[in-house]
C-alpha cells in the first residue's frame, strides 16, 4: 500500500518555467508495503531441511495524521481517517543444496490482499481518494540461510540472507492518491540474524536496503499549468526490525519489539530533487510469541509511533503465523 502525500506545492495554480525544479510536488514516495514489523522473534532462523513453508501474515493500521519534514501534523490534511487491514500470504521453498554443508539455499514469493479506506474533515484544504480493495505487489527472490551456530550443545547464532525483488504488480489506478501498489520495481537486499545468549533470552533484527527505480505511474498528480509530469523516483531507504523476547512459560514468549525506516536521499520528480521529501519513522510497541508445536507458531506485535516525519503514522497491530509442511 502506498500513500503519496503533497506539500504545499500541490495548492499551487501555476508554475514559470524557470521555477520548476525548485517547486515540483512530490509524486512517488517509497511504497508503504514493506516489511515494517511483520516479522519479528526469531527472524534469523529459517528452515534448514528442504521442503516448503507457508507464512501468513495480517496487519491493521490505523493512520490518524499525517506529518510534514518537521515531524509536525500537516496543516493541509484535516479529520485524517485512514484504517488500512492487508492479509499477506508468504511460500517459501528450501532446496536439498548446502553448498556449505549444514546450510540452505531457497526461494520465496509473497503479495497481499489490501483493504483501503480514506476520510478528511470536511474543512480539510486536501483529501486523499484510495483504491478500496486489491492486491499489492509481488515481493520475490532467493536466500540463503546460514547454518545454525551452537556454543554447549545449544543454538547461539543463525542469519539469513535474502535478495528481493518488488514487482509493480499491484492494483494501481493513476487517479487515487493511495493505491496497494507501487508502481514501480525495487530492488531489497537485507540481512536477518538471531542471537540466543540463553535458551529464553533472545536478540533479533532484520536489516534492509532498497533502491527504488524510476516510474512513470505518478499517482493523481495536482494539475498545475505548464508542467508535464514525466516521471518520478523515490529515494533509496534502509530500514530495519528489532526485538528482544524471553520464555516466561512453555509455549509463550513475551517482549518488545520495534522498526525504523529512513529515506537516504530525496525522493525525485522529472529528475529533480524535490527539497524537504526524505522521509523517517521509529515504532516500538510490546510483542509476543506462542509456539504451538514445532511446525506451527504465531507472533503478534504492537507498533506505536515514536517519530515520523513526512510519513502517516498511526498505532498498528501485525499477526504472523507460520506453517512448515
Amino acid at each position: 500500500m502506498k500513500i503519496r502525500h503533497l506539500p504545499h506545492a500541490m495548492l499551487l495554480l501555476g508554475i514559470s518555467a524557470a521555477a520548476q525544479a525548485q517547486s515540483l510536488p512530490d509524486t512517488v514516495a517509497p511504497p508503504k508495503a514493506l516489511n515494517l514489523g511483520s516479522t519479528s522473534f526469531l527472524d534469523g532462523f529459517g528452515r534448514t531441511t528442504e521442503g516448503w513453508s507457508w507464512l501468513q501474515y495480517g496487519r491493521f493500521e490505523d493512520i490518524d495524521r499525517i506529518t510534514d519534514d518537521e515531524g509536525r501534523n500537516s496543516p493541509y490534511f484535516k479529520g485524517t481517517s485512514i484504517p488500512v487491514f492487508s492479509a499477506l500470504t508468504q511460500i517459501c521453498y528450501t532446496s536439498a543444496w548446502q553448498p556449505f554443508g549444514g546450510d540452505a539455499v531457497g526461494f520465496s514469493a509473497a503479495a497481499p490482499l489490501v483493504s483501503l479506506n480514506s476520510s478528511f474533515a470536511a474543512n480539510s484544504p486536501v483529501k486523499l481518494n484510495n483504491n478500496g480493495f486489491g492486491i499489492g505487489d509481488l515481493v520475490w527472490g532467493p536466500s540463503y540461510q546460514a547454518k545454525i551456530v551452537r556454543i554447549n550443545n545449544h543454538p547461539a547464532f543463525s542469519w539469513r540472507f535474502q535478495l528481493l525483488i518488488l514487482s509493480p504488480t499491484g492494483s494501481f489506478n493513476r487517479h487515487d492518491s493511495i493505491n496497494q501498489g507501487a508502481g514501480y520495481w525495487a530492488i531489497n537486499p537485507y540481512i536477518a540474524a538471531t542471537y540466543l545468549p540463553t535458551l529464553k533470552l533472545e536478540f533479533s533484527t532484520r536489516l534492509n536496503y532498497q533502491y527504488n527505480l524510476k516510474s512513470t505511474n505518478i499517482p493523481n498528480p495536482p494539475a498545475i499549468p505548464g508542467l508535464l509530469y514525466a516521471s518520478g523516483q523515490a529515494g533509496q531507504i534502509v530500514y530495519g526490525n528489532f526485538d528482544t523476547s524471553y520464555q516466561v512459560a512453555e509455549k509463550i514468549h513475551l517482549g518488545i519489539n520495534g522498526y525504523f525506516l529512513d529515506e537516504l536521499n530525496p525522493d525525485r520528480t522529472n529528475g529533480h530533487v524535490v527539497s524537504h521529501s526524505r522521509e523517517s519513522e521509529i515504532y516500538v510497541g510490546p510483542g509476543g510469541r506462542y509456539v504451538f508445536n514445532t511446525s506451527n507458531t504465531v507472533n503478534v506485535n504492537l507498533y506505536l509511533p515514536v517519530e515520523s516525519r513526512n510519513g502517516s503514522p498511526g498505532p498498528q497491530i501485525n499477526f504472523q503465523m507460520i506453517h512448515r509442511f
